[in-house]
C-alpha cells in the first residue's frame, strides 16, 4: 500500500509539473496573452506614431504645400473611415452607450470637416485630392 501511495504521489508531481510546463494545456487566452500584449504594444506604437505625424504635418501645412497635401490626405481618409464606422453603428441595435457613440462621432466627423475645408484652403488650387 505505501508502494502504491507513493506511485501516486509520484505521478501526481509529474502531471502537475508538466502542466505548468507545457503550454498547450494551458486555456486559450493564457496561451494568447504574450501575443496579446505585443499586439497592444505595437497599436499603441502605431497610433502614437500616427498621431505625432499628422500633428506635425499640420503644423507644417501652412508653410509647406507638400506637408498641406499628405495631410488633406490624411484627413480625408480618416474621415471616409469615420463614416464608415458611423454607417455601420447606426445599422447596430443599442441603447445610451450607442447613442452617446454616434454623438461623438458625428462630432468628429464635424471638427475633420472642418479641418478639411481649413486644409483645402492652404492648398493651391488644383493640388487638393478628390473627396470620396
Amino acid at each position: 500500500m505505501p508502494l502504491l501511495r507513493s506511485l501516486l504521489k509520484t505521478l501526481d508531481e509529474l502531471r502537475s509539473h508538466h502542466r505548468r510546463r507545457l503550454s498547450f494545456l494551458n486555456p486559450p487566452l493564457e496561451r494568447r496573452r504574450p501575443r496579446i500584449l505585443l499586439e497592444d504594444y505595437a497599436a499603441r506604437h502605431s497610433i502614437e506614431h500616427t498621431l505625432d505625424r499628422k500633428a506635425e504635418l499640420r503644423r507644417l501645412a501652412p508653410a509647406r504645400p507638400e506637408a498641406a497635401a499628405r495631410y488633406h490626405q490624411l484627413l480625408t481618409y480618416e474621415l471616409a473611415a469615420l463614416r464608415e464606422v458611423m454607417d455601420t453603428l447606426q445599422t447596430t441595435t443599442g441603447g445610451r452607450d450607442l447613442q452617446e457613440c454616434l454623438a461623438e462621432n458625428r462630432a468628429e466627423i464635424d471638427r475633420l470637416e472642418i479641418e478639411v475645408a481649413w486644409c483645402e484652403r492652404l492648398l493651391a488650387p488644383g493640388t487638393a485630392p478628390p473627396l470620396s
